[in-house]
């Protein structure tokens, strides 16, 4: 009996000691931070790109300091986790769901009656969560979130502004925008049904920066007499800057440069540019002299930080992903970045801005590297062509400023006759037109920087597909045949050039 009431008492102790360990430690994962026990957070002064930021950008240093005072209350030796930079946040997709695609139309008449009102754009922004897509003298794009939207649309009534919804849930267009890709691509497998080069790349989906990049590593590679591959830089995020040159004599023949995919959603331009480039390469003995004897710059991906991020994490992501030195927010809007009326209207000194200009004129990684490889053969450059969308226009300098170039009349026509084939090819319509009679004036452009700084004269910004019903969510179904529309222009052009 003492022995059994001994061991009944031990017994009991070891519970007891068990439910007091139970209760008084922590769980295991306590001292790590878990992607799926995030809150969302909109906040009005961050945003990642296009949509009120879902996930905090959490810094080595506000991680540290979690781990340690987590360490601190569980008394053991957890060291804090190996990622030393901003949150990983692939594990944590941006997400649309039944946000709305608005245009509203007049807004420079009845904001002018306004006159100590905020802009429309910076207004929508700030105080209901909207994203600007495309803005002009006409009409003003802008997505609105879920739980905005009776709010912005009271307010737009109130200010008696017209509206018309051009899609009412863009998760849906994102979603079908990837579904339809796949289905005209791929098996259930992931294997190719069909490939137009080794490099796996065709026009019936969009393709990932690696595809993009061994793409071009195969047109060198067939072509190693004409063709010469530049790696002229690297991205914050340390991936390559790359151009393809082609030319059977560099030193003579004058210049073209094309690029594309300075704006990371604007997938369609990338798909375009690579379509240009297989067009030249394909039957490049074939073409005529105006193709063949010129020497020609591609680059398909200016801003390849942004373009895999879009891919990856927020399909509507717009800047690159360099860190701000006094902000949370990432990205700079390379296209307001390069020296050229950098400081003017049409760009933003918020870093949390998707049209933010920089600390400076040239700061970025990207502008940097094609500044300079360009300045140091500005000699015969007579072109320079750089893809983006949407809209389906033709336009040339200025942006910068309400002045056209002294040889407007020579673009203009050059610009016409590009639009004609456009319509007589594809039956689409675009517009050709100085810059900022279309789209309104901003600084800081590439475009208006070549034709200043290097003296390029048939310089072209070409906006793809289409006019809105998609946007920068263009259906595959749609590549090829808008793809065949930029080489059109760039066709156009070549001719020109004598």
């Amino acid at each position: 009996m003492i022995k059994d009431t001994r061991w009944n008492s031990r017994l009991i102790l070891l519970f007891a000691a068990t439910a007091l360990l139970v209760i008084s430690t922590p769980p295991s994962d306590a001292s790590t931070f878990d992607v799926r026990g995030m809150v969302p957070v909109a906040d009005r002064n961050i945003r990642t790109g296009n949509k009120m930021l879902i996930e905090r950008e959490i810094t080595a240093k506000d991680k540290h300091e979690e781990n340690m005072r987590e360490q601190g209350r569980q008394g053991d030796d957890t060291t804090a986790t190996e990622d030393d930079g901003v949150l990983d946040v692939n594990e944590l997709p941006v997400r649309y769901d039944e946000a709305q695609l608005w245009r509203i139309y007049n807004i420079s008449e009845s904001m002018s009656r306004r006159r100590n009102m905020m802009p429309l754009a910076d207004i929508l922004e700030s105080k209901y969560g909207g994203t600007v897509w495309k803005e002009n003298s006409k009409f003003l794009d802008v997505s609105i979130e879920k739980n905005h939207i009776k709010a912005a649309r009271a307010f737009l009534e109130n200010q008696n502004l017209m509206s018309e919804v051009l899609n009412s849930n863009i998760q849906e267009l994102i979603d079908q925008e990837s579904a339809i890709g796949v289905n005209m691509t791929q098996s259930e497998m992931g294997q190719r049904t069909k490939k137009s080069a080794r490099s796996g790349i065709h026009w019936k989906d969009y393709h990932d920066l690696d595809t993009i990049y061994a793409f071009m590593r195969e047109i060198r590679g067939k072509f190693p007499n004409i063709c010469r591959l530049y790696t002229i830089g690297k991205t914050a995020e340390g991936r390559d800057l790359k151009v393809l040159r082609i030319s059977e004599n560099p030193k003579e023949y004058k210049k073209i440069w094309i690029d594309g995919g300075i704006h990371a959603r604007e997938w369609i331009s990338p798909a375009t540019v690579t379509f240009i480039l297989y067009q030249l390469m394909s039957k490049w003995q074939d073409h005529p002299e105006y193709i063949r004897q010129k020497t020609w710059y591609v680059m398909p991906v200016m801003n390849p930080d942004g373009y895999v991020y879009s891919r990856k994490v927020n399909r509507l992501w717009r800047k690159n992903r360099a860190p701000a030195k006094r902000s949370q927010c990432l990205g700079v809007d390379l296209n307001r970045n390069f020296d050229i009326g950098w400081s003017g209207y049409g760009s933003s000194t918020n870093p949390c801005s998707d049209t933010y200009r920089g600390e400076s004129p040239n700061s970025e990684l990207e502008t940097d590297a094609v500044v300079k490889f360009l300045s140091k053969r500005k000699y015969n450059l007579e072109s320079y062509l750089t893809f983006h969308s949407y809209g389906q226009m033709v336009v040339y300098p200025w942006a910068y400023k309400a002045v056209k170039v002294k040889d407007a009349g020579v673009l203009q026509r050059v610009a016409n006759t590009a639009v004609q084939r456009i319509e007589k090819k594809t039956g689409q319509i675009y517009r050709a037109s100085v810059t900022h009679e279309v789209l309104g004036i901003a600084g800081g452009g590439s475009d208006d920087w070549s034709r200043a700084a290097l003296g390029t004269k048939y310089v072209y910004t070409i906006e793809l597909r289409d006019r809105g019903q998609f946007g920068f969510v263009l259906p595959p179904s749609q590549i090829l045949e808008t793809a065949i529309e930029g080489y059109t222009v760039v066709d156009t052009v070549a001719q020109a050039i004598q």
